[in-house]
């Protein structure tokens, strides 16, 4: 009974625990479910080393689908070398088997920091809270194979000593970077006065420095983070533009370095710098700023392509140089020492005048007056370590003198030395300039060629609107403008005219040209001579001017003219005339650029010139026996461009070229010419005139474009192009609807038409071929 009793006992016992585990049994899966399971992990690595570990409390495979559903999800990276401690936790993802990436629809948070930092932060969860870069987003997607997680929704991050938000992530976990794709924007927060990580209501009035930029790459060990533009980063007192920033952080997460860089638009990084009343500026290749622990400014170095301003009450100064250097007055911003160094440039402009003031030196050294809270510091000395130049423009264009057309441009001058020593005055103003040593000037006007002066001294006055007064040269005064040449015992320049006026005989030379006028004028500016009131100019050389239409020196008249013999570049106005051998040519302006070799005419175009001879013109000679005068052709237009190297005239605006036998009406005309060789036996007899000169340009072929029109007695053809060759004596019309129009015989139409000035014979080019109409006119 006793073993009966005890074997019953224990068959009991099993039924009730079996009884009891089948109720603390999960309940059985739904359906669609093929298996749940109450964990997930996962790794990836190289070698012995781990890169990442995928942990998810919970899995649930569902029928049908290669995917699983991953709750309480976290991915902790520790990079290639181990030296990482990233964490990425979610509450729930969809994990691709195929494929092996993870979706994770819900919110996410990204935690950045070194396995050091890591393990301090188990010791002390203050050093977490203090440390740790800390991100959140929604609907990631982690790609298992490259260990990148990456979403297209809002971040928002936080930082030691600052935060911020942007649009999309990418995680990087073998790198250990972070990439905020777009629309990135944070604040650092300037130091104050804080404690154990409680700041005061002092440290709360600090100003952060705000950045935006487009994207972000974040490496959280070197504290360093690059934003790629365009770039922008504010604080009280600075504000940077830039197309890429490197900023550096100290070990509180603080500003500590700036380098800003181009973008992938070449555009140069700009920062701008407020002090008291005196705002700076400065861009450069590269610009590196320097910060106090405090937050201030100490130091701005720009390198390669360094430009900048500064203003000075209603004084602006702008300077460029290869590299450059600014030491600031401490808490105030304010300049103390300014060293550039390369290609220096210094402009000052005044507000009100609109004067400028330029200074060109290899290195320049600038000090200013001690700066102070609420008042700007100010020049008080400058000083080239070498020859330097000072120039300065005017406010406004001058008016010339009557006869002259006035300059579309400040007019400026030009002050070189060996030294050049510039004092200011109280109030920050240039009063007086000094130059010692090869005195040069230059002055320039509209952009036009400089003219120089040379003296051994020479002393400027300087106004308090940035200009000049008068500037006295003393000591062989030479006045030159490439190979023309004027001289006088001594010269005053007067600013309000803007000249130089030489005494003595009013004749300009050249190596191979001479201009007489009633009266010249060097403006002091690029080296131009200005002659008016009966200007009359020969060009001795037979490759002097720009057009060289006969083997003969060219004759120019007009009422003014503006010349430079460095660029060859002369100009002709009101009622300009030019004739060499039996071409003629009268416009409003005629210009001669003799290194290019062409003339430009505008305004009013006339001109006439010989043509080749043709079959008619031989036909003519043969029946009289009289000498004739050369075929003329008369052309007006509104602009000619002649180019000498191509033997070709360019006519525009209303063009009309006519001979004795046709009139050509176009939009634009081409002439084309060939120059005569030699005259013919007739030049003995007297009829030189119908025989060119050796050399002598004669028209050989004219094109006209757009609209062409040509008429020959009652016979009149259209098209969108005609061309006349002189030596067949025929036009082919075509483009368009080529027609032609005769009063006795009709119209004539084909894809192109051919006609003869000497006959009425008519080839027509159609689709159908070519065929050719003789038609004979009945004399009335």
């Amino acid at each position: 009974m006793l073993l009966a009793s005890l074997t019953a006992g224990v068959y009991l016992e099993r039924k009730w625990v079996a009884y009891r585990e089948q109720q603390k049994a999960p309940p059985p899966a739904p359906k669609d479910v093929t298996r749940l399971s109450s964990g997930l992990t996962f790794s990836k690595g190289e070698g012995t080393q781990k890169i990442f570990t995928v942990e998810a409390s919970k899995a649930t495979d569902f029928k049908g689908k290669d995917a699983s559903l991953l709750e309480d999800v976290k991915i902790t990276i520790f990079g290639k070398k181990g030296e990482r401690h990233d964490t990425i936790h979610t509450q729930s993802c969809q994990y691709e088997k195929a494929g092996g990436s993870m979706a994770c629809n819900g919110e996410v948070q990204i935690d950045l920091q070194s396995r050091a930092e890591a393990e301090r932060a188990t010791r002390n969860p203050k050093i977490r809270a203090e440390q740790k870069v800390h991100v959140e987003t929604r609907g990631v997607v982690f790609n298992r194979a490259s260990g990148i997680a990456r979403t297209e929704q809002p971040v928002r991050f936080v930082f030691p000593n600052g935060n911020g938000e942007a649009v999309g992530v990418e995680y990087h976990s073998e790198e250990g970077t972070v990439r905020l794709l777009r629309d990135v924007q944070f604040s650092l927060m300037q130091p104050g006065n804080d404690t154990a990580g409680k700041k005061t209501a002092s440290a709360g009035t600090k100003a952060p420095i705000r950045v935006k930029g487009k994207s972000l790459d974040f490496e959280r060990d070197s504290r360093t983070m690059q934003l790629y533009g365009p770039v922008e980063a504010e604080s009280k007192t600075a504000h940077l533009h830039a197309g890429k920033l490197t900023l550096t952080l100290n070990a509180a997460f603080r500003a500590e370095k700036l380098v800003a860089a181009p973008g992938p638009n070449g555009k140069n990084p700009e920062l701008e710098s407020q002090g008291a009343d005196d705002p700076a500026y400065l861009s450069a290749e590269t610009i590196t700023a320097q910060f106090a622990p405090e937050g201030w400014l100490t130091r701005i170095e720009g390198a390669r392509d360094v430009r900048g301003s500064r203003r000075t009450g209603k004084e602006v100064d702008d300077f460029r140089a290869e590299n450059g250097a600014m030491e600031l007055w401490p808490k105030v911003n304010q300049p103390r020492e300014l060293k550039l160094k390369g290609n220096v440039q210094l402009n000052t402009q005044p507000d009100k005048s609109g004067e400028a003031r330029m200074l060109q030196t290899t290195e320049l050294l600038v000090k200013f007056t001690e700066g102070k809270v609420g008042e700007g510091s100010k020049p008080r000395r400058a000083e080239t370590m070498g020859a330097g130049s000072v120039e300065w423009t005017d406010a406004a264009p001058q008016s010339e003198t009557s006869g002259s057309p006035a300059s579309s441009e400040a007019a400026r001058t030009k002050l070189r030395a060996d030294k050049l020593e510039m004092e200011f005055g109280e109030e920050g103003k240039a009063r007086q300039l000094v130059a010692t040593g090869n005195v040069l000037t230059e002055r320039a006007v509209g952009g036009k060629p400089v003219q120089t002066a040379t003296a051994h001294s020479g002393v400027a006055q300087l106004l308090a609107s940035g200009g000049w007064s008068q500037m006295d040269l003393q000591g062989e005064v030479k006045l030159k403008e490439g190979d023309r040449s004027g001289q006088a015992d001594h010269a005053t320049f007067v600013r309000a005219t803007q000249t130089a006026l030489l005494t003595g005989k009013a004749l300009a030379r050249d190596a191979t040209a001479e201009t007489q006028a009633p009266r010249i004028t060097f403006v002091q500016t690029t080296g131009e001579i200005r002659a008016e009131g009966g200007v009359r100019s020969t060009d001795f050389s037979t490759k002097g001017s720009g057009a060289q239409l006969a083997a003969v020196p060219a004759n120019i008249s007009a009422n003014a003219m503006q010349a430079n013999s460095k660029t060859g570049r002369a100009l002709y106005t009101g009622h300009a005339r030019l004739w060499q051998g039996d071409s003629v040519m009268e416009a409003d302006s005629i210009e001669l650029l003799r290194e290019a070799r062409v003339m430009n005419a505008v305004g009013n175009v006339r001109a006439v010139f010989p043509q080749a001879a043709g079959p008619s013109l031989a036909q003519t000679v043969a029946v009289q026996a009289g000498p004739k005068k050369p075929k003329l052709w008369h052309v007006t237009a509104g602009t000619l461009t002649y180019r000498d190297a191509e033997s070709r005239a360019h006519l525009e605006k209303n063009v009309v070229a006519q001979s004795a036998e046709q009139i050509m009406h176009a939009a634009a005309v081409d002439l084309y010419f060939t120059r005569a060789e030699k005259p013919n036996s007739n030049a003995a007899n007297g009829s030189a005139l119908a025989n060119p000169a050796a050399g002598a340009q004669q028209i050989s072929r004219a094109v006209g474009t757009g609209g062409v029109i040509v008429e020959q007695g009652t016979r009149k053809a259209t098209a969108e192009r005609g061309e006349y060759n002189a030596t067949d004596g025929k036009f082919i019309m075509s483009g368009g609807n080529p027609t032609i129009y005769d009063a006795v015989e009709g119209t004539t139409v084909g894809r192109q038409l051919t006609f003869f000035l000497a006959d009425d014979t008519i080839i027509v080019d159609s689709e159908n071929g070519s065929r050719t109409l003789t038609k004979h006119r009945v004399e009335k």
